[in-house]
């Protein structure tokens, strides 16, 4: 393998953040809402049921309009946050990307320059199997905050069954690296 598929795999593992990332934020967006939908619900609940017998019918209304209104804006506050958090997560993985991608062409240029592939090797001995592991890990903790995600949201998600096969990969990646050290 060469560093393009160490930094292919690197590319990977931010992508797998970034989506988990992202999910966090679809789950902080959902409950916020639905957190929302409820005290209006309640509110509105209350000036119906005629607990407030003092209070007339153009102040209910007065309350309605003002109620509407706050209820649009801390949306409104909700939605703007959520939309900003993602645009600085997707900047923040494009750099990162595009530092990946600069380092693995500085790898190449000083490799053919000294005329060697020590850096590759390391890379495919050592540092390989390590990133493998790293982006099993963190490609289970995408899917984990999706299931989050979509249960803040509301949505019927199946439980899905722990598997033992990460703890198989760190093993193997452990065996790779005692061999070839």
């Amino acid at each position: 393998m060469t560093t393009q598929s160490l930094s292919t795999v690197a590319s990977d593992i931010v992508g797998q953040y970034s989506l988990a990332s992202k999910h966090i934020v679809d789950a902080y967006r959902s409950g916020s809402q639905r957190l929302v939908i409820g005290a209006n619900t309640r509110y509105i609940n209350l000036l119906k049921s005629g607990a407030l017998p003092l209070v007339t019918d153009n102040v209910k209304a007065g309350l309605f309009k003002v109620q509407t209104q706050l209820t649009s804006l801390v949306e409104q506050g909700i939605n703007t946050g959520s939309d900003r958090t993602e645009q600085a997560i997707n900047f923040i993985a494009g750099g990162v990307n595009s530092g990946i991608q600069r380092v693995a062409a500085a790898a190449d240029r000083v490799e053919e320059a000294l005329k060697t592939k020590a850096i590759t090797k390391v890379g495919t001995a050592v540092i390989l199997p390590v990133a493998q592991v790293s982006l099993t890990l963190v490609t289970r903790a995408a899917e984990g905050t999706k299931r989050l995600s979509d249960r803040v949201a509301g949505a019927e998600t199946s439980v899905a069954p722990v598997v033992a096969k990460a703890k198989r990969v760190v093993k193997k990646a452990v065996r790779r690296v005692k061999a070839n050290a």
